[in-house]
């Protein structure tokens, strides 16, 4: 693997946790891989009709990273085929000899007026697979499986199940209808965070607020998570293990998408939950999200067993039947 990117933290990358956002690390990862497209060609391939999206995205956080510390992104190519080309990334710490984080990121062309998969060129397939490099056993997912997942759940099943909870994270249910400057000139929907969320990302709050125990907030859509209460009084947050991101469909302007979450997997001191983004008006599923998070004591800076409170309200809404 080859250096991509090199960075350093700034303040302004630092969430309510106290170290550097989620969003962050996936921007370097994302900055190395144009880096990576841009030298076998693709990338000069996306001019006129013709785009590049990500259908799929994986990133598996090792270790926490403050403000001040230098990053840089080593990947390569893990492989190529007619439909997509994949490629792996860690992000390192090097003064302190850390894997910050890992990346397998998912490349595909599409004709942008009709949202059809375009072949990747035969010679770039070849030059991409010439230097691909192994996937690291370090890399390997390890809570989110990567074999496509449920994509045939229908809307009215999963909001029927689930009522809308705007005290956490994923319990929250948003709708929202397609604005057309939120799409290109062919009317579909760009893709952006809002794959993710169900929705724009508004301004980061003033102040993080603290929660108390049955009073978990949502998390906020600007500098990330919030911190919470526990029940004896512990600061706490949810820190992410692992996170992917699949693209299913493409929304168009006009068309009204719901955004509904849930937990499919419980432990002791880990949740997994997934995000389902419909599109009501098509009946399509948009996009889905999982994220893995562990329990996290601010204070100590460790993880510990989830409060039976908060417990109590994720058992409400864990559904493993639409894993």
């Amino acid at each position: 693997m080859r250096t991509l990117d090199t960075s350093d933290i700034k303040a302004p990358e630092i969430d309510g946790l106290g170290h550097m956002n989620v969003r962050y690390y996936m921007e370097r990862a994302q900055r190395a891989n144009r880096v990576l497209l841009k030298e076998l060609g693709l990338k000069d391939l996306a001019k006129g009709d013709i785009r590049l999206i990500q259908p799929d995205s994986y990133t598996r956080y090792h270790r926490e990273q403050f403000v001040g510390s230098t990053l840089t992104v080593n990947g390569g190519v893990l492989s190529a085929d007619a439909r997509e080309l994949s490629a792996f990334f860690e992000l390192t710490n090097p003064a302190k000899g850390q894997i910050a984080a890992t990346f397998i990121l998912v490349t595909s062309l599409i004709d942008g007026a009709t949202g059809e998969t375009i072949a990747i060129p035969a010679a770039i397939r070849a030059a991409a697979n010439a230097q691909a490099v192994e996937l690291p056993e370090y890399g390997r997912p390890r809570t989110i499986d990567m074999a496509t997942p449920r994509t045939d759940l229908a809307y009215e099943i999963v909001a029927a199940r689930l009522a809308d909870d705007p005290s956490d994270p994923m319990g929250r249910k948003t709708e929202w209808t397609v604005p057309p400057e939120a799409c290109d000139a062919h009317g579909f929907m760009i893709d952006n965070s809002a794959m993710m969320f169900g929705g724009p990302r508004g301004p980061a709050p003033a102040e993080r607020e603290e929660r108390a125990p049955g009073e978990r907030g949502g998390e906020g859509m600007g500098r990330g998570p919030m911190t919470f209460r526990g029940d004896e009084g512990h600061r706490l947050g949810w820190a992410s293990l692992e996170t992917r991101n699949v693209r299913v469909s493409q929304a168009r302007a006009g068309d009204v998408l719901c955004s509904v979450g849930a937990e499919i997997g419980l432990h002791a001191k880990v949740r997994h939950s997934r995000r389902w983004l419909f599109n009501v008006t098509s009946g399509q599923l948009v996009s889905l999200n999982d994220n893995v998070a562990i329990a996290l004591d601010l204070d100590a800076r460790r993880p510990i067993d989830i409060p039976q409170t908060i417990r109590t309200q994720l058992e409400a809404r864990h559904v493993p039947e639409f894993a």
